[in-house]
């Protein structure tokens, strides 16, 4: 558990890094709304903040939304745009929009529903990926500890670009491009966006030939469980699967367990694949 929060702080101080923004000394900080809540087995913290930084040009506040395990978090945009934070994720954005631009930075996984605007460009930075957003409906998914990033357009269009700037994908609705951080590699997936949509207001959970190993990674986060694959063999075996009716973990698993791809052990308070 800890080990995700600290990769949520280090993608912030990622994002301050590349931004090339600077804190205020702590004279000039303040916070507008701030909600303590102790990290546990079965508490979660979820901290709204309003941070000042200093860019070369102008001075900006940034506000900050976090979740924390078995958590999510509807966050409500300064144009009125909505971003719907999955657990252990944090969104960062400035406190009000510049005349030209909409920007925000994600660790972790949101769901967008973006107002339009044509005068100003929406964006969403992710690990090396930044998103330009042109409406309206779509999914990002950029966990530090993933393999694999995910943008998936469930209405309107959106434009995936990398930090090489060498690659730019348009997706049409009901395209998904998954990005491989280890092998430098991006696939595009159809996926039913209908559905999708259905998926997240349910507040389900949806699997693309997603990696066990990336699942597993999900389902410690949404249910604030200790999942173990001992076997690494196991972490590269992939599974299509939905789940919109409130199934537990236990549940998933034996339902991704179908063809007994692997054997299901607890022991205490940790579950044990192999």
């Amino acid at each position: 558990m800890e080990d995700d929060i600290k990769l949520v702080k280090e993608g912030f101080a990622e994002f301050v890094s590349r931004t090339g923004i600077t804190p205020e000394p702590k004279r000039k900080y303040r916070k507008t709304i701030k909600f303590f809540c102790i990290i546990s087995a079965v508490a979660a913290s979820l901290v709204l903040g309003v941070f000042y930084f200093k860019s070369q040009l102008h001075e900006e506040e940034w506000v900050q939304a976090s979740t924390s395990y078995a958590q999510t978090q509807t966050v409500t945009l300064p144009d009125g745009s909505t971003a719907k934070l999955s657990p252990c994720s944090q969104i960062i954005y400035p406190k009000s929009f510049s005349n030209r631009t909409r920007r925000v930075m994600l660790v972790g996984e949101a769901f967008f529903d973006v107002t339009k605007d044509p005068k100003r460009q929406f964006t969403v930075s992710a690990g090396k990926m930044k998103i330009i957003v042109h409406g309206t409906l779509f999914n990002v998914s950029s966990y530090l500890s993933d393999e694999e990033d995910e943008v998936a357009l469930v209405e309107g269009s959106v434009e995936m670009h990398l930090d090489s700037g060498q690659t730019s994908i348009l997706l049409k609705p009901g395209e998904m491009i998954k990005y491989d951080k280890v092998n430098n590699i991006t696939e595009r997936r159809s996926f039913a966006a209908n559905y999708f949509k259905e998926v997240v207001a349910s507040d389900g959970l949806q699997f693309n030939n997603e990696r066990l190993a990336d699942i597993v990674a999900t389902l410690n986060r949404r249910f604030n469980t200790n999942i173990v694959i001992e076997n690494e063999k196991l972490n590269s075996i992939r599974y299509f699967a939905s789940f919109i009716n409130d199934e537990n973990v236990d549940q998933i698993l034996s339902a991704l367990n179908l063809k007994d791809d692997f054997k299901i052990t607890r022991k205490g308070n940790i579950i044990f694949i192999n």
